[in-house]
């Protein structure tokens, strides 16, 4: 008998050895697999192969604008990537992964993984819609935009038209495209950099800063315990709202290219 048990605790060794190769094994593979997506071009179905691009690139936790050879003034959101084609002067059509505001003097033709929105004539409009994610949302801030489907729908490939106060909302994965109505005091507060916090959970105050700077925020902790967050912003940068948020709440944090880290 004691020897049965011997050498069921070696088989048991070998097993346990085997998960533990096998485990680390596809921790390797899917770590390998992340960074060869992050190599390759963003949208790269949807590039013109016969087109050289110029890639705008957001700064995580900062907004960036600028202004396209049309003077479409962008602003663009952090973790965002906005890809102009060369022949843009005559096109007039980007591609977009992540999210940004456009002001557009003339037509534009904006294309995601999910929606294509595209102004009539002039409009000023902002689009949420990243690759690696199966919701888009689309916010008319002035004129009229057309938007569509930028893939093939067996249900339904009509487009919508977006109006005063309307928004798109949309989701890939169960083929879903409507338009709904929304509060434009809050795009207003958006696009003004103004944002405040009156005795507001802290959780919230996290959810509400994953929107406004597009990026994931983890918390590593009870967020739900700690006391209401009061304060106000204007033009701050990520790093600066949690400089200013962790003297009311003790926590460390880290921005990550990909993701905010939190520490209580």
């Amino acid at each position: 008998m004691p020897t049965s048990n011997k050498q069921n605790k070696i088989v048991q060794s070998k097993w346990l050895y085997l998960a533990i190769v096998i485990l680390l094994s596809a921790t390797t593979i899917a770590a390998w697999y992340y960074r060869q997506y992050k190599k390759q071009p963003a949208l790269q179905q949807f590039r013109d192969k016969q087109q050289g691009y110029t890639t705008y690139t957001g700064t995580p936790g900062e907004r960036k604008q600028f202004s396209l050879a049309d003077g479409t003034v962008v602003i663009l959101n952090g973790n965002s990537r906005l890809m102009v084609p060369d022949d843009f002067a005559s096109k007039h059509s980007v591609l977009l992964d992540g999210e940004a505001y456009f002001d557009a003097p003339a037509a534009l033709t904006v294309k995601t993984n999910i929606l294509v929105m595209t102004t009539q004539p002039s409009a000023a409009f902002k689009i949420r819609c990243f690759e690696q994610q199966q919701g888009a949302t689309g916010y008319l801030v002035r004129g009229k935009v057309q938007v569509t489907k930028s893939y093939h729908s067996t249900t339904d490939n009509q487009p919508e038209i977006l109006g005063d106060g309307n928004m798109i909302l949309a989701n890939k994965e169960i083929d879903l495209m409507e338009k709904e109505t929304y509060v434009p005091l809050e795009m207003q507060e958006w696009l003004a950099e103004k944002i405040t916090f009156e005795k507001e959970p802290f959780m919230n105050v996290m959810h509400k800063l994953e929107d406004w700077y597009g990026t994931e925020i983890y918390v590593d902790g009870n967020g739900g315990e700690l006391p209401p967050i009061t304060a106000s912003f204007d033009h701050a940068t990520l790093s600066e709202v949690m400089d200013k948020i962790k003297k009311q709440a003790d926590f460390k944090y880290k921005i990550k290219p990909e993701q905010v880290e939190i520490k209580f």
